[in-house]
């Protein structure tokens, strides 16, 4: 085999040019296939640039070399015969060369055992640009060679003389489905390297020119693509900017191999990276949007709605509303010296209630007005930095009363059951039925907060009223041994790591406490009386997975089953040492934040999820904190011993797995029904979180199967 050396000997002495100048261009041209190549193969095309003869090439055909499996793979196999399924596509590169330009085209291939990089050269690349090769279809190599990658990495290549065959009529149970692979943009929580999720287009940006550090320019555009909930953006580079701009509005696409990175505000971006393949795999109906530059100093008709029928595919709307509580306004300084100001305010109409921010002179506009029932033209819809839908007033806002029409005195009351984290926004009431302890915390920079909660019942359902810090202040205002019946006004609706909606109070929420219970909740029964320390007991009901209702969510159930699998995943994550949630680390490492208490010192918690069979039926079951310790027999001070002696996540999980899986356990939780796209088409599942575990006895088994075969 040729090694490097020789072949600059033959480039330097055909073309006169220095051994550095020949490894520069050498260096040059992997970076500009970004790394996919080895020295040897970036020579050979600077070789062929400069015409420089290098012998008359091995066109023969090699023995053929079946492989079974990637297990036996290695560096420096060549005529392998090896079929798989195409798992994720990455960007097709063009590079130039003397004579004309090239084509390679990165996949990743799996054959049942593993997954290799697969790098296609020349016309076999152009399969994938030309969308004859997809993601999913099972193809044949032949003539294909192996080598290392930039990284180390075993990568198998195949050029001109390989041949690559679709394969149909194959077992394809064999294979990974590569649906399996897609992340919902729900669930993107955190950074993440490399990942396929897809989205339905529903705004489109603008290209930004940017000069960095260095001088050099740099471009950057982005799309706001909607999964099943939430919107989420995805960032365009460089010299993939111009790519955002061929999309349109309403265009499906599906998004392999991109970055997921969180904005200034901790929400999760999606980037595309110079290896993230971005296609349209569908197009969906849209209903049409307002133009979204207004030109300056003139007034446009946008579309009026109620503020409930508001949603995040809008751009510009029209309401006709009265004022909520208003929050200070804040003045601010913009980089050019001029200065600016911006308040937040809530404002409802007969059907909802939502946030208002109002920037510069705005304020003294909006100020003018007080009970009357107003009309406020040209808002712009946008999402919170918790993804959450509120207006912003622009330069072309317009205010006016309405005589003639009127909205309620009092904003209207959400049905717990219909609470929606997109909103923001909720006024709820219900039956107390359950009253926690407030409790004081110590945070990392010595200070002290507290929190305090408690739960409200309205006939559609039950959620939690949470109080954290100086909102605590306003539960300690309620008299709570002559209180029935709760009014929660402006309150912030989160969805909590257990996927269930709560109510925050904040600055500007109102809680009222009544003894008299409104005529519509007295069906409800209390569950217990409430005491200043006491919580609520709650019911669970015993049961077997088949006696489960498909529709069932929210239940409170005892089952009793085995752990007959876990799922490959990180069994823990950092939280607030407060609020249990997932904290974020600074770049350098050294700090962590919570989204909702600033910087913590964080705490190993514990996440395990598995599938749970009671003889009946199945579930997919999640345990959180104290019931993942019990289960897998680790406590986070254990975890956190083998994260510092610098076991991996997988090494850890293969530890509990092997602590876990076989277990029968006697479980207390509660049923969540998750929606999920399974074969393009949307799916209801229903998961178990897991409250209470405890390992039942063979002889509590065996009494209980006893009087069961009695009933």
């Amino acid at each position: 085999m040729t090694n490097i050396e020789d072949l600059i000997q033959k480039i330097s002495q055909h073309t006169g040019l220095s051994r550095a100048d020949i490894k520069q261009k050498i260096d040059k041209k992997k970076e500009e296939l970004e790394f996919l190549i080895n020295d040897i193969a970036a020579a050979h095309i600077i070789a062929k640039d400069f015409n420089v003869p290098l012998g008359r090439p091995d066109t023969k055909k090699q023995p053929e070399l079946t492989i079974k499996s990637l297990k036996q793979m290695e560096p420096g196999l060549s005529g392998v015969n090896i079929s798989g399924v195409i798992l994720r596509i990455f960007h097709p590169i063009e590079f130039t060369r003397e004579g004309g330009k090239g084509l390679l085209a990165p996949i990743l291939l799996h054959d049942g055992t593993d997954s290799i990089r697969t790098i296609l050269w020349g016309m076999k690349a152009k399969q994938i640009s030309e969308n004859q090769l997809q993601r999913g279809l099972i193809i044949n190599l032949k003539q294909a060679y192996t080598k290392s990658g930039r990284t180390g990495n075993l990568e198998l290549h195949i050029g001109d003389r390989g041949i690559i065959k679709i394969l149909t009529d194959v077992k394809k149970d064999i294979y990974p489905d590569p649906k399996d692979e897609i992340i919902d943009l729900d669930v993107l929580d955190e950074e993440l390297q490399e990942i396929d999720t897809k989205g339905t287009v529903i705004k489109l940006g603008r290209l930004v020119t940017f000069n960095r550090a260095d001088g050099t320019e740099g471009r950057v555009a982005n799309l706001h693509i909607k999964g099943q909930r939430v919107t989420r953006r995805i960032v365009f580079w460089d010299q993939r900017a111009e790519e955002a701009f061929i999309f349109t509005r309403g265009d499906e696409l599906l998004i392999q191999g991109a970055n997921v990175k969180l904005d200034r505000d901790g929400n999760p971006e999606i980037h595309s990276t110079r290896s993230t393949y971005v296609t349209k795999i569908g197009h969906k109906s849209l209903p049409p949007l307002e133009e979204t530059i207004v030109p300056e100093g003139t007034q446009r008709s946008t579309p009026m709605k109620n503020i409930e029928a508001i949603s995040s595919e809008d751009e510009y709307v029209s309401v006709k509303v009265k004022k909520g509580p208003l929050n200070d306004i804040r003045e601010f300084s913009r980089k050019d010296g001029s200065n600016g100001s911006v308040r937040r305010a809530f404002i409802f109409d007969n059907t909802g209630v939502t946030a208002i921010v109002l920037w510069n002179e705005t304020n003294s506009d909006f100020d003018t007005f007080k009970d009357q029932t107003i009309l406020i033209e040209n808002l712009r819809v946008s999402l919170s930095k918790f993804q959450t839908i509120e207006l912003h007033t622009t330069a072309n806002t317009k205010f006016s009363e309405l005589e003639g029409e009127s909205v309620d005195v009092d904003p209207p009351l959400n049905d717990i059951a219909t609470l929606n984290p997109e909103k923001g926004i909720a006024c709820v009431h219900g039956i107390l039925q359950n009253k926690s302890e407030i409790r004081e915390f110590n945070r990392s920079d010595g200070s002290t907060g507290k929190v305090g909660s408690l739960t409200l019942e309205d006939g559609s359902g039950t959620t939690r009223i949470v109080a954290w810090n100086e909102n605590v202040l306003k539960l300690e205002e309620i008299d709570f041994q002559t209180t029935n019946y709760i009014k929660v006004l402006y309150g912030g609706i989160r969805e909590n790591q257990e996927g269930q909606n709560e109510i925050h109070l904040n600055f500007q929420s109102e809680i009222q406490g009544f003894s008299d219970i409104p005529s519509e909740l007295q069906k409800i029964e209390r569950k217990e009386q409430i005491t200043d320390s006491g919580q609520a007991s709650i019911d669970y009901i015993k049961t077997h997975l088949a006696e489960l209702s498909k529709e069932a969510d929210g239940d409170t159930i005892e089952v009793v089953g085995k752990v007959i699998r876990l799922f490959q995943q990180s069994p823990y994550y950092w939280g607030c040492s407060i609020c249990k949630k997932k904290v974020d680390q600074s770049e350098e490492g050294e700090e962590w934040s919570c989204r909702e208490h600033g910087k913590v010192d964080p705490t190993i918690r514990l996440r395990v999820s598995g599938l749970l069979d009671d003889g009946t039926g199945t579930i997919k079951v999640t345990f959180f904190g104290m019931s993942g310790e019990i289960l897998t027999g680790f406590k986070s001070g254990d975890i956190k011993g083998m994260v510092e002696e610098g076991k991996t996540d997988d090494q850890i999980f293969e530890e509990m797995r092997k602590e876990s899986e076989g277990k029968t356990v006697q479980i207390k939780g509660r049923i969540q029904l998750r929606t999920q796209e399974v074969q393009e088409e949307t799916v209801q599942r229903q998961e178990l979180s897991v409250n209470r575990i405890q390992f039942p006895s063979p002889k509590t088994l065996s009494e209980e199967l006893l009087a069961e075969l009695q009933e």
